[in-house]
């Protein structure tokens, strides 16, 4: 009877017991054997050590960061755009002749707020799921929080006494569609996962 696979292998460590050493000496198919797996294990003891170009540990280190700033201004930016919606509410009331316009401007905003705060809330949870992205989602991710930033910024800097109530309505709109793919891309990702 030959010896099998892991007594070979043993044996070429130079850890094989004297029996399958002896059982080799006097078998030609098994000596064979012993003697390609011994080159083989040469060959890879022969391979060149191979290290990553660089770390990545840095890369990710500050995007973490970034991240965590980027949530940072999205979060003030919804405490402006809440103080930018009340007071779209009161120049509704103010405005005469242009009242009814204002007011359907108004109800239009707190409308989109509302749709805006129910996919705040979707995106939450659809974000409390550690899930792993791969980089292509985390890329589009990013591009998405990075514009809904942006917007926040503009609903913040601009405040509804220097931009017109049409302007707040339209980054209101923008703000509505950028959560709604947002939403979408992480329910794909979820989807795409089998959740």
């Amino acid at each position: 009877m030959h010896a099998v696979l892991s007594e070979l292998l043993e044996l070429a460590a130079g850890r094989g017991t004297p029996e399958t050493a002896g059982h080799v000496a006097s078998c030609a198919e098994c000596a064979a054997e012993l003697a390609r797996l011994r080159g083989v294990r040469e060959a890879l003891h022969a391979l060149p050590e191979e290290a990553p170009s660089r770390d990545l540990w840095p890369v990710v280190r500050d995007a973490a960061i970034e991240h965590r700033e980027r949530r940072r201004w999205i979060t003030v930016g919804w405490a402006v755009a809440a103080l930018a919606m009340v007071v779209t509410v009161v120049a509704a009331v103010r405005g005469g002749v242009e009242m009814w316009q204002e007011a359907k401007l108004a109800r239009e905003t707190r409308t989109l707020v509302a749709e805006s705060e129910e996919l705040e809330g979707a995106l939450r949870r659809l974000q409390s799921r550690d899930r792993v992205m791969s980089g292509h989602e985390a890329l589009l991710v990013a591009d998405l929080e990075d514009r809904l930033a942006f917007v926040d910024a503009q609903l913040t800097s601009k405040g509804i006494r220097t931009a017109s109530s049409e302007d707040t309505l339209d980054l209101w709109h923008e703000r509505v569609q950028l959560l709604d793919a947002l939403v979408d891309a992480h329910r794909t990702r979820a989807a795409y996962a089998g959740l």
